[in-house]
């Protein structure tokens, strides 16, 4: 997908055809956007927070769920484990009837990977000169 507002490159062509009453000329304008690396950095790095936070939120669903950790329960664990260390302490984990396990650091995880892609993603918008949302803006004053 595109951004909008993209910067566009423009390029103008011209075409010409033969046919039978002689020779014609065509000529337009092609404009294409221009892709920046500061927008396909800013793509990647909520594709990943959006990986992570799906991890995490499977753990999540299946610790509350009760699901066995075999197979693919317990390669999501592992990883929500890991990605969730940091969160430990935090909040309690609680258990209820049926030993269902909610695991509160995966939800703390998720909001904070959240908040941390989304000021990567304003930083990468303001290195790249143009505002956290990746944008150009016109600071020109009219007279």
């Amino acid at each position: 997908m595109i951004e909008p507002g993209a910067p566009q490159q423009e390029q103008t062509v011209t075409e010409v055809s033969e046919t039978p009453t002689g020779t014609r000329q065509a000529t337009y304008t092609k404009r294409t956007p221009t892709v920046t690396p500061a927008f396909r950095s800013r793509q990647f790095v909520w594709l990943a927070a959006g990986v992570v936070d799906a991890v995490l939120a499977l753990d999540f669903l299946f610790k509350i769920i009760g699901a066995n950790p075999i197979g693919f329960v317990s390669f999501i664990g592992g990883v929500a484990s890991a990605l969730s260390a940091p969160f430990r302490g935090i909040l309690s984990t609680s258990v209820t009837a049926g030993a269902h396990v909610a695991y509160w650091p995966d939800v703390v995880a998720i909001v904070v990977y959240g908040i941390a892609a989304w000021i990567v993603v304003a930083l990468i918008g303001i290195a790249a000169g143009s505002g956290s949302s990746g944008r150009a803006r016109d600071h020109s004053i009219e007279r």
